[in-house]
């Protein structure tokens, strides 16, 4: 989706917004609009399953049972949970968030001049709480701070989540760690202390801090421009940077990546050897 849509996220004094450039690429105006609310949508999904994640290594490290609720009929509601909030997120982009003439005019000048791209060219979805009317004063835009809103709602879901059920399971390594067990359990359980502090770190100061932080300062109008390319650039990556604290921390799993490379890197070309015939040696000789 990102391949696609190529998408720019920025601020302008009271506006948040992601755009993208479909003119010039041949990508109708309707189809740009789906696209550009869907890859928002994904970011509801993103943060909504690493929620499930989160529960899911919790009832893990409680061992009471509640693993159950992951098996059988109860799976496909926990694929369902990211989905949902996916679409709770592309709903508010495509309605409350989506374009119109006041904003369009607001971020006009700031897209010419931070991406070379006029505006009636790019589609977009975002929030302007102060924009100007036709007759240049400044009005309150209620249907961003309704969509604002609801986008605070649905992220707050998933950080409170995240934050509990990461909390708690730092607590039960940590007394795992106390309990006098074997030295091969209490190393297992260190590489899993560690990755769980790395897993919890990376999401919240990689997203929720961010995002958090972009949608908040414009009501304020606190100019935040810097954090626009670094946020598009951690959207892009985060799926890619989530799992390497488990491939960094936990042996098994980084002794199995290492033992792949180096059978890539000792594979040789293999060499033929010809076996010449003494008779013809001697007759050379």
């Amino acid at each position: 989706m990102d391949i696609i849509v190529q998408p720019n996220i920025h601020t302008y004094k009271s506006a948040f917004f992601m755009v993208m450039d479909y003119k010039n690429r041949g990508i109708p105006s309707g189809m740009a609009k789906i696209l550009i609310c869907t890859m928002c949508g994904c970011f509801g999904t993103t943060i909504y399953g690493i929620a499930v994640h989160f529960i899911y290594r919790l009832f893990a490290l409680e061992r009471q049972g509640r693993l159950r609720f992951f098996q059988e009929k109860y799976l496909i509601l926990w694929f369902l949970l990211p989905i949902a909030g996916g679409a709770a997120w592309f709903s508010v982009c495509f309605t409350l968030f989506s374009m119109d003439p006041l904003k369009s005019e607001y971020i006009r000048q700031t897209t010419k001049e931070f991406f070379d791209l006029n505006i009636d060219d790019a589609a977009y979805a975002g929030a302007a709480f102060y924009p100007y009317d036709r007759n240049g004063t400044q009005i309150i835009n209620m249907r961003s701070f309704y969509g604002f809103g609801l986008f605070l709602t649905v992220m707050s879901v998933p950080f409170m989540v995240v934050l509990y059920a990461g909390g708690k399971s730092y607590m039960i390594i940590s007394a795992l760690l106390k309990q006098g067990e074997t030295r091969y359990a209490k190393n297992l359980q260190m590489q899993l202390y560690k990755a769980l502090v790395a897993q919890t770190v990376i999401p919240i100061f990689l997203l929720f801090i961010p995002f958090g932080t972009i949608f908040i300062l414009p009501i304020f109008e606190i100019n935040c421009q810097f954090l626009s390319a670094p946020i598009t650039f951690v959207y892009a990556l985060y799926p890619a940077v989530d799992p390497l604290p488990i491939l960094f921390f936990v042996d098994y799993y980084r002794m199995a990546i290492t033992d792949i490379f180096n059978k890539i890197r000792c594979k040789s070309p293999r060499v033929g050897i010809y076996e010449e015939d003494p008779s013809r040696s001697n007759d050379r000789i």
